[in-house]
C-alpha cells in the first residue's frame, strides 16, 4: 500500500512540474509559442527539485 501512494505522489509531481512549466511560459509573450524542448526542460528541472524537497522533507508529509 505505501508503494502505491508514493508513486501516486510522484506522478501527482511530474504533472504538477508539468503545469508550472506550462504556466511559466504562458507568460512569456512570444508569436511562436513555447518551444517544447524548452518546456519539458523546465518540466525536468522543476520535477528533481520538487522530488528532492519531498525526500528532504519525508518526516513533514507523514504529519499529515
Amino acid at each position: 500500500m505505501h508503494f502505491k501512494s508514493k508513486k501516486t505522489a510522484l506522478i501527482i509531481l511530474g504533472i504538477v512540474s508539468l503545469v508550472l512549466s506550462r504556466l511559466v511560459f504562458a507568460f512569456i509573450n512570444d508569436p511562436e509559442g513555447p518551444n517544447l524542448l524548452i518546456v519539458v526542460g523546465l518540466a525536468v528541472i522543476i520535477y528533481f527539485l520538487s522530488l528532492a524537497l519531498y525526500v528532504s522533507c519525508g518526516w513533514l508529509l507523514k504529519l499529515l
